[in-house]
């Protein structure tokens, strides 16, 4: 019993080791687009709810299973060195079409939303603040969810070490 707990421990300690470097990662995705691309305030012009099945529909069972996605996907206006340009932009996806139609209702057109733009390429642009992105705060919380009980498994499931003097 006591070496189950040991392994269980190292395993829970060496999943939060993959998901510390993971949060690295992450912060420095994000702080490269923050300080690389050109934050910006877009108009949504117009949208509309979308729906995005995958999987196979034919057949019975688990080969016939078919998934659905629901997002919002819009077009904005933005300004570019003084030129206005348009693009899209889609809301995470989500299986509930409630999701999206709360995307739609905060993204009416006329609505400002702030974007980020690439220099390289103004036409790629995506939100400044993506809520269904995974940050490397939330990454260092759950590598936390993983190392404290694998730490205490570790540590008490030492055997007791007998003195044979």
């Amino acid at each position: 019993m006591w070496n189950l707990g040991r392994f269980v421990g190292c395993a829970l300690v060496s999943c939060s080791m993959l998901l510390f470097l993971l949060s690295g990662y992450l912060a420095l995705a994000h702080y490269w687009i923050q300080t690389r691309w050109t934050k910006s305030e877009a108009t949504v012009l117009s949208g509309e709810l979308r729906q995005f099945s995958s999987g196979s529909t034919s057949g019975t069972g688990p080969a016939g299973h078919s998934s659905k996605s629901y997002f919002f996907h819009c077009t904005v206006s933005y300004s570019v060195a003084g030129e206005t340009r348009r693009s899209q932009l889609d809301s995470p996806g989500s299986t509930y079409q409630m999701d999206a139609q709360v995307w739609a209702s905060n993204w009416s057109p006329g609505r400002h939303v702030v974007i980020r733009y690439k220099d390289s390429n103004p036409n790629k642009i995506r939100l400044d603040d993506n809520p269904s992105e995974i940050t490397a705060m939330g990454s260092l919380r759950v590598a936390l969810y993983f190392l404290i009980p694998g730490a205490l498994l570790i540590l008490t499931s030492r055997p007791d070490r007998v003195d044979f003097r």
